[in-house]
């Protein structure tokens, strides 16, 4: 069974995910998610990808918790039940954090509650898209069920909004809708809803329309300044600089700006 809708608009693929009721994290449904990203790393009808959801007022509910107790519930007296449930935050993380790598550029249009792990696989992201509806929310609400984050947004959530809000927005289980959001730099933009649909697609296309190599260039190095030790960014920024002047696309860029006309990048 797929939970997963692909389509391809030119050289936009949208993937819609869609598990009934509120697309609730299960082993699954990340695996078919990583394994879709990677075949469409290799495919050139792609150059930027739509997360989104099939889910009308959800994007995603995060952990599917009766799924977590297992079969038999949970045993807090049994070792085996604690290093079950720490495996399952590390192939979670394991799988965000290959989304995060994804070497395209990466679009989460959050059409809807984006909280637990929907939060953070919206982090793993490059853009976070949110329809500004006037209900739906977003964060990391884990710590009002008695829980931590266990996808990665302890890390990547402080990492991209500081520790201060970080802290709070875990702390407290806060949900903001789009534009506290945006306030605070959580979301790229608070969308309005009659034009969500579009305004992420022309968002997307705008990204189809530049060079794709001098993208994927550009992410390795903004990940290797924000993972690697200080001062290994600059080394992999200094080597992919020199890459992408390498690259057809740099010389169509440049001719292109010379002469004041619109380039037509390649990918190549």
């Amino acid at each position: 069974m797929s939970f997963l809708q692909v389509s391809n608009d030119r050289f936009v693929t949208t993937i819609k995910m869609n598990r009934p009721p509120v697309n609730a994290l299960v082993p699954e449904l990340q695996e078919e998610l990583v394994e879709t990203l990677d075949r469409l790393k290799h495919d050139t009808a792609t150059r930027v990808v739509v997360l989104t959801s099939a889910i009308d007022r959800q994007f995603m509910a995060g952990a599917d918790l009766k799924a977590m107790g297992g079969e038999g519930g949970f045993d807090r007296e049994n070792p085996a039940t604690l290093e079950r449930v720490a495996q399952m935050s590390r192939r979670s993380q394991a799988a965000f954090t290959q989304v995060e790598h994804f070497p395209k550029p990466l679009i989460a249009a959050i059409n809807g509650h984006a909280v637990g792990g929907g939060c953070e696989l919206a982090l793993a992201c490059d853009y976070r898209l949110m329809i500004d509806d006037g209900r739906s929310t977003i964060g990391q609400t884990e710590a009002g069920v008695g829980l931590i984050p266990g996808a990665g947004g302890t890390q990547r959530l402080p990492r991209l909004i500081g520790r201060a809000r970080a802290t709070e927005l875990i702390f407290e289980s806060v949900r903001l809708k789009a534009p506290e959001a945006a306030a605070i730099g959580l979301i790229n933009a608070a969308l309005p809803s009659g034009d969500f649909e579009a305004m992420v697609l022309q968002r997307a296309q705008r990204l189809a329309s530049l060079a794709p190599l001098a993208l994927r260039l550009a992410k390795e190095a903004i990940l290797a300044g924000l993972e690697r030790p200080a001062g290994k960014g600059y080394e992999v920024e200094a080597e992919n600089f020199g890459r992408a002047a390498m690259t057809e696309d740099a010389m169509t860029g440049i001719v292109a700006f010379v002469s004041k006309q619109q380039p037509e990048f390649k990918g190549k």
